[in-house]
This record gives structure tokens, sequence and C-alpha cells, in this order.
């Protein structure tokens, strides 16, 4: 009985160490290896700078010292037997790192945001060396030999092809870090949402001004989420923050953030436009056959205190506002579609989706009305500001209900754009959710491509192609049926005239094809370099040229 107890109290012990945990030691980890820096942290927030005080942490370009975006998260509101709960990740994020069981939160010193790049290794990089310790909760891997298991000596940590990746297991289950004035909603009960969190960039050049993001969202508890809701709450301060202006593109998914005139102070003339697409969203399994929701609602809580239920909000109008409504339940209504004079307005969930370079439908530039009380008509079309603004992406429904134990994910793709006015960045930016759409449609196949449906006989690595080249360059190999014994893992590197390895190209098993890689030598001098494809007993070099 002795024995027994003492194992109790064990348990004890380790469960309360697991709680205090929860007092979270902020970390945060830059992803800038591309155009774009933003910082990560382990509450949730990300694009936010708060290792003094609280700075705008998505810069553009690096090194600039230029911002776009001041702060973002992912904020998930459901009822839970009929009350709101919300894990809010605005300004502060009510997040820590760990997991959940049944509603128990457990965290330990494996838990926090994991970072690994091209180039790195276990003996170079603490977070290469121990990935598999977050494999089991998803972090992402290359698995070079095929077979379906992570193995550290063997496997590539992290996106393939990507430059840097993040990965960071996390959840709301520790009440404490629940707290009211989070910057959006919270200070409710935990949800016990389990979040797995991937981040990552590649450094090719069509691909420099955007970031990856993708968050797997678990139900730990053991109660369902109903009318559930998942948002990206973002506060955007584009070079100055005081003069900008929102809008969305329903059709692309995309929310953003543009100058109101030609000239910020920060960006200059023809500052850039900053933005957010959401490239897949959630599934409501509740209606048959399964629907696959994008954007559901695109709101703002800026506002000004004349235009009330347009500002601020308590817990309910948070909720609301992710519904796509204002914050008193009064719905948003479209100035461009009247439906009877005088004033009477389409309801929208959807603010300013006109597009502002062509002047076609509702934008920002032709105003907004101030109706609150669950007025929807009678009410006249009052000018909007430009000013800081702060918008909502919405994906969810009433009906979306997530059941215990049951997945979701969400991945999206923020990024910025640069035209040659204010209103052409938009233009150049819905340009740029185009391609981050395309690469997620080909399941972000963005290094190596099998070009060629033919099997070949032998081995071949062909002269690259343009040679010389500045800055990028496409290498072309074959792979024949493979007739030896053991795993065949394809090497291609990239090596300097000195035969230090810059850079790794393909480090996997491919099937037998035609396959094309592309090179970008834009961080390189001028200069000879070498690559080198090994596969088996196989080993071809051929020689390149960089002329800048």
């Amino acid at each position: 009985m002795k024995n027994k107890n003492y194992c109790f109290f064990l348990l004890i012990f380790f469960f309360l160490i697991n709680l205090s945990y929860s007092q979270v030691v902020v970390q945060r980890v830059k992803l800038d290896p591309n155009n774009i820096s933003a910082w990560f942290q382990n509450t949730g927030i990300f694009d936010q700078n708060t290792l003094i005080g609280n700075l705008a942490g998505f810069e553009w370009p690096k090194g600039s010292g230029k911002t776009a975006i001041f702060t973002t998260g992912l904020t998930i509101a459901a009822r839970v037997n009929g009350i709101i709960r919300m894990a809010s990740a605005s300004y502060k994020g009510e997040y820590a790192p760990g997991y959940c069981n049944n509603g128990i939160p457990v965290t330990n010193s494996n838990f926090k945001i994991y970072k690994v790049s091209r180039g790195d290794n276990q003996y170079t990089n603490p977070d290469w060396a121990n990935w598999g310790l977050m494999v089991p909760y998803g972090a992402p891997f290359v698995d070079v030999n095929n077979n379906g298991t992570y193995e550290p000596a063997v496997d590539t940590p992290g996106v393939r092809s990507a430059a840097s990746t993040i990965f960071i297991c996390m959840t709301d289950g520790f009440p404490d870090n629940h707290i009211v004035g989070e910057g959006f909603g919270g200070g409710t009960s935990p949800l016990f949402a389990e979040v797995h969190m991937t981040a990552w960039a590649y450094d090719k050049i069509s691909l420099s001004d955007m970031q990856f993001i993708n968050w797997v969202v678990i139900n730990k508890s053991t109660l369902p989420w109903n009318s559930a809701y998942f948002s990206i709450v973002t506060d955007p301060d584009l070079g100055w923050p005081d003069d900008d202006y929102t809008g969305c593109d329903t059709a692309r998914n995309l929310g953003y953030c543009y100058n109101a005139t030609n000239n910020d102070q920060i960006y200059g003339i023809a500052p850039p436009s900053v933005g957010i697409a959401i490239l897949r969203g959630f599934i409501n399994k509740n209606v048959v056959p399964n629907i696959y929701l994008g954007l559901t609602a695109f709101s703002k809580f800026d506002g000004s205190p004349s235009v009330p239920c347009e500002f601020g909000g308590s817990l309910l109008g948070a909720y609301l506002y992710m519904k796509g409504f204002k914050n008193d339940s009064t719905a948003w209504l479209d100035p461009n579609q009247l439906i009877a004079p005088p004033n009477y307005y389409k309801k929208t969930k959807f603010l300013y989706p006109g597009d502002p370079e062509t002047n076609t439908g509702w934008t920002a530039f032709k105003g907004s009305v101030p109706n609150c009380g669950l007025d929807s008509s009678g009410t006249p079309v009052i000018p909007v500001a430009p000013g800081d603004k702060r918008f909502i992406m919405s994906c969810g429904a009433e009906n979306l209900t997530v059941a215990p134990n049951d997945t979701q994910t969400i991945i999206i793709a923020q990024m910025i754009a640069r035209g040659n006015s204010n209103l052409n960045s938009v233009t150049k930016l819905k340009q740029l959710a185009d391609t981050s759409y395309s690469i997620y449609s080909s399941g972000f196949n963005v290094g190596i491509q099998n070009v060629s449906s033919q099997v070949p006989e032998s081995y071949y690595l062909e002269q690259n192609i343009p040679n010389p080249f500045n800055p990028i360059t496409k290498i072309k190999f074959n792979i024949p049926i493979w007739k030896g014994e053991g795993e065949r893992i394809i090497s291609l590197k990239i090596y300097d005239i000195l035969g230090k390895e810059i850079s790794t190209l393909v480090n996997e098993q491919l099937q037998p094809g035609v396959y094309e890689v592309e090179f970008d030598g834009s961080n390189l001098p001028s200069g000879v370099y070498f690559y080198r494809l090994i596969a088996g007993d196989f080993i071809a070099t051929k020689k390149m040229l960089i002329i800048k």
C-alpha cells in the first residue's frame, strides 16, 4: 500500500510539473531564407517582434528595416456545451509548447520551436539532430529511402526543397495561458486544441516574396466543438501604419492591405501590398458530400468609436467578427449593391471585395455603411478614412462540428508584392496568390520534377542550361531501372571550385525517369562551380559558370 501511495504522489508530482511549465518562457525564431524575414513565437503568434517591446515582425525586403505586418495568428473559436471557448492568437497568443491528451495538457523540454535549414546537419544544428522527437507530432521530413519511417541518419528534416522549415507542436490546454485582453477575444476556458504548425519558405526567385504556413488542428478534448470558426487575425502595418486600406478577393481566398495613396512615409512611391491567401480551408464533415470551406468571411475590427459596433468588442463580439458580422450581430452592407432605394444595400460577410486598380466592385475608396443595432437600411454611405487597419479572415460554419480527436488542416501563404503604383501592387499581389495556389496544387513540388514518362536505359547527367547563367539554370538527368541490390539514393549536389559543398538539390530515392531540377545561384559570386550526380556506383560531374 505504501508503494502504491508513493507512485500515486509521484504521478501527481510530474503532472504538476507539466502544468507549471505552462508559464511560457517565450521563444522566438526567425524564418528568413528569402526576401521576407518573419518572427514566429511559441505562444502561437507570428509576424510580431517581441524581443524588445512589441514591434512589427514581418520585414520586407529582408535587412531593410521596413516592415509590412505587425502581428498575425490563428484563432479558433467554438461553442462547447453552448458556451463560447476560444484559443486566441493575435497580439500575445494563448498557446504553449506541448500536446493534449483527453483534455489534459502535457509538456516538457522537448516541446519548443524547431528550425532546420538547407545545409544543416546533425552536427551543426541540434534541432536537426533532435527532429525525430517531433516526427510523431507531425514534423515533416523527406523520406529519403521511402520506407515510411523517420531515420535520423538517412532522412532529411523539414519540407522537401524548402530553404528553411520551422515546426512546433503546441496546445491551448493550459488555463493560465488564457488571458482577457489577449488582443482579440481570449480569456475563456481552454478548447484543448493540439496544433501542429509548420512554416517554411523557398529561396527560388519566383517564390522569394512568400512564406507558407500549415496548421493541423486536433480536438484533444472529450467534448465536440460546435459552430466552429478558424480565423487568421492580422494587424498589417504597411510601412507607416496610419495610411492603409484593406480588401479581399473572394475568388482567390485572399485578404490584403495596401496604401491609400501612392506615397508611403516608409516605403516611398509605389508602396507594396501585403496579404494572406487561404490555400486549403477546413472540411465540413457534417454535410454530405463533405464541403471544403475556403474564405467564409472577411471582416475587420479597427473601425472608430463613432461606429461602436465596428470598434473593439467583447468575447462575443470577437466571435461575431469571425462569423462575418459586426460585434452586435449587425450585418455588413455592400453599398455597391443597392437592393432598393433609399439606402437598402445587400448584406455581406466580405468587406471590400472589389478591385482597387480597376475601381470595380466595393472597395474602401467607395465608403461604407455605419449601421449598428441590427439596422440594415436607411443609413447613408460615409467615407472610409485611411488608418491602422486590422482584418479577420475566417473559415467556418454554424453547422461545422469538430468531434473529439477529429483533425482539420488549414494552409496559407503570406506574401508581399510591389507594382508600379499602390493599386497596381494589389494586382501584383493577386498574381502572386495565383502562383502560391499553383505551388499548393502541385503538392509543393518546387524542386525536382519528372519531365518525361520515358524510362531511360542508362544514367546520364546533362549539361546545365543555360550555361553560363545568371542567376538560374536547369539541370536534367536520367535514372534507369535499378538492377542492383539494396536501396539506391540519388544525390545531386553543387560544389565550389575548392570542392566545398554549396547546395544539395536532390538526396532521395527516385523512380526511373527523366528529371529536371532548377538551381538558383542568386547568393553566389561569379565563378566556376561543379555539380555531381551520384546514384549507386554511377558518378558524373560537370562544370558550370555563373557570370554576374
